[in-house]
This record gives structure tokens, sequence and C-alpha cells, in this order.
């Protein structure tokens, strides 16, 4: 290991502060040592690089080739924890564990299935579940409902639910595959927490395989459709296996990431009570680029998956070796204060340059669209509606889940 001594401690991804409050810590990191060599989430790993700023940030998710996705690249397959090895042939087929040329190719077809215009399509049907599900959590109890529990779950499983043939009865299984598959890859050196995540993953595979079968015989004109058709009429760059291992990370990507948005912008703007008035006021554009700053204050998936250096390399100094991974740490960037002048404050006027909440680089996130649909529609009523919307707890009193990778809250209860 090529790294200088510097008088901090191992940053270590696990660490419990990193759930409320990782911002403070990120500070301490950037300031002290901001490429730096800590501890790895996966045992058998001599150590990771993090990185804390945004130039870095970008630097590493810009450049595919110095920066592999797949440890296989680098002769590093062995680091994906045993307990996951027997599904690392379906998670390195997800858009985010793929290089080139299978990234490039399985990207091209997908985004033939997912285009705007399919996903402007889904507009009305998320005004009408958001307006529905508003309309029950108020009714319900007098004017106290669960942000969380009645809004932010329901409405993006709903529409994930109505892309890939997901029927409400089946929204637990996938919540509580979802919560198996991303717990293990933020503990992936603890092997309960790994053999979790594979059996999620496999009964994902297998419920979208049958799905799949079924679609075949009856098409339908959904998401999960158009994936099919297009493996059939082009079946080299996306065979069967590659409609159902990217069904599985879309049903995992899809609603948890814009669950957890909601359910932190709300918190966020319940403590900064004049983002939340300002909110409520704006319309059209104005409203769009308030979801992107909160979208950037949010940031749900605080870090990425590791990255694999291809070849020996240098990052503010660092020498970075062969075959040592590298973390993107989103939220670091996101709150770089060199890019984002006073970071921490939620500003509907920021004017500085795009934040890294969906990625950068080839890997930039496919589901964007959707997710900035989702939060303008639940955020952008809720603020209009309800004004004196408060928490009906206090921010200590909130509990939050045991994910430093998606941290967020459990529960956001309010009243009207």
């Amino acid at each position: 290991m090529t790294s200088a001594t510097v008088d901090i401690a191992k940053f270590n991804p696990g660490d419990p502060r990193l759930l409320r409050d990782p911002y403070s810590i990120y500070a301490e990191y950037r300031a002290a040592d901001p490429v730096h060599w800590g501890i790895a989430s996966m045992r058998d790993l001599e150590g990771s690089w993090y990185l804390f700023r945004f130039e870095e940030n970008a630097e590493v998710l810009s450049d595919a080739e110095a920066y592999a996705s797949d440890p296989a690249s680098v002769g590093r397959q062995l680091a994906v924890p045993e307990s996951f090895r027997p599904v690392s042939h379906i998670f390195q087929r997800w858009l985010g564990g793929m290089d080139a040329p299978d990234h490039r190719h399985l990207r091209q077809v997908l985004a033939k299935a997912f285009t705007p215009r399919r996903i402007t399509a889904l507009k009305p049907r998320i005004e009408a579940i958001t307006g529905t599900l508003i309309r029950d959590a108020v009714a319900k109890d007098s004017g106290r409902f669960d942000v969380v529990r009645d809004i932010s779950f329901p409405l993006p499983m709903a529409i994930v639910g109505d892309a890939l043939g997901v029927g409400e009865a089946d929204w637990h299984l996938f919540q509580n595959w979802a919560k198996d598959i991303t717990n293990a890859v933020d503990k992936a050196g603890d092997p309960a927490a790994g053999a979790a995540g594979s059996a999620a993953i496999k009964g994902m595979v297998e419920y979208f395989g049958e799905l799949v079968a079924r679609r075949r015989k009856e098409p339908v004109d959904d998401l999960l459709g158009a994936m099919i058709s297009e493996a059939d009429d082009q079946g080299k760059p996306m065979n069967e296996f590659d409609v159902i291992a990217i069904a599985t990370e879309l049903g995992v990507a899809g609603h948890e990431t814009a669950s957890n948005a909601i359910g932190k912008g709300v918190l966020g703007m319940m403590e900064q009570r004049d983002r939340w008035a300002e909110l409520g006021k704006l319309e059209d554009a104005a409203l769009d680029q308030a979801i992107d700053e909160l979208l950037r204050w949010t940031c749900p998936v605080q870090r990425q998956r590791w990255r694999w250096a291809t070849k020996d390399n240098s990052l503010d100094g660092r020498k970075i070796e062969r075959g040592q991974s590298v973390v993107s740490i989103l939220g670091a960037a996101n709150r770089d204060p060199n890019h984002f002048p006073n970071p921490d404050r939620i500003d509907f006027h920021r004017t500085t340059g795009r934040h890294m909440t969906f990625g950068l680089g080839n890997h930039f996130c496919i589901g964007s669209h959707l997710a900035r649909l989702e939060l303008r529609s639940v955020l952008g009523s809720l603020a209009k509606q309800f004004p004196e919307l408060r928490l009906a707890a206090s921010p200590e009193e909130i509990p939050w889940g045991h994910n430093s990778l998606l941290p967020g809250p459990e529960s956001v209860p309010v009243a009207v």
C-alpha cells in the first residue's frame, strides 16, 4: 500500500455515525486526506481508496478505462465475498457492474426501451397515485400520517411494479429483497449479510424468470415488455438473462432511492423551514430546479460500488496501484464547498455545476428522469397542499435504517 501517513483514523464505511449525519465526517476527511486509504467493506481486501472531493470523484467516474467496474478485469474476482459469489454472475450483469463493450451495447439497447417518451408518459399515473396516497394518508388519522410508510414507499413501488409487472401483493417481497441486497453490498464483509443478499437476488431472478416466460405468451406494453422485445430483436447484445438481471437491478434501485430521497427531503425542509414554504410556491422550471437541488442535498445513494484501477495511476498525488479498489463517495462530492458554496444549505436558486446523485460518465443513472418525476410529484404536492406541515416527532426520535450505503429515515411522522 502506497499511502503516506496522515493524522486521521482510517475511514470505516461501516461507522454507525454515517447513518444520520455523514457530512461532518466527510468534511474532516476532505480537509485532512481527500484521497484516503481506509478500511475496505470487503474483508478480503487490504483496504480501499475513498474519495471525498468533487474533483477526484468526477475524474474516477468519468474514466471507465482507468477505473473498471468488474473486479475480474483486474484479477480481483476473488475479492468478492464468498457468500456473494454464487450470484456474482448476476450482480455483474447489472449495468453498474459492467464494463465496455458489454455495458455500452446493453445500455444502448435498454435505452430503446427506457425512452424519455415512455417515462414522460408515466407522469399522469404518478400524479394520480400521489393524489390518492396523500388523500388516504390525511383522512386516516385526523391529518397525521407517515411520509415514508404512507407515501414515499408505495408510490415508487407502484410505478416500478407497473413498469416491471410486479403486483401490489408482491410488494413486500421486493421490499425485503431490496433491503437484503443493499445491506449485502453495504456490509460486504459480513457472511450473514452476503448470504441473505445472495438469496434475495436468487429470489428476484426466479420471480422475473417466470414473469418473462408469461410475458412472451401474453405481451404487455410496459418497460419489461419493451426489454423483452429488444432482447428478442437483438438477442446478442441483450439476451433473456440480461433482461432478468437488469429487471432485478431496477427492482432494487427503482424504489429504494426515490423513497429515501422523499423521506430525507421532507426532514431537511422541516429543519430548513423557509425552504418548505418556498417549495410550495414554485411552478414549472423553478420547481424542477428545486427538485434537482433536493436530489443533491439528500443524495439517497451515498457511495457507489467499487471501481478497480486497471493501471497504476495517481489522484491528488496519491499512487493508486493496479487492482486496488476505489470508492466514490457521492454524498461527499455533493457537499464539497469548493464546488457547492454553503453546501449544507438547501438553495433552490443554486447555479453551480450539476451534482453527482445519479453518478457521472458512462454509468449515469438511466432512471434519473423517473426519479425526478416522482420527487416533483410528491414533494411539490405536499408543499402546495400543506404549507403548515410539521414533524409529529422530534428529529432525534426519527428511526433510521442501518445501511450507510442508503442511509435514510424508516419513518417520518407528520401532521398537517
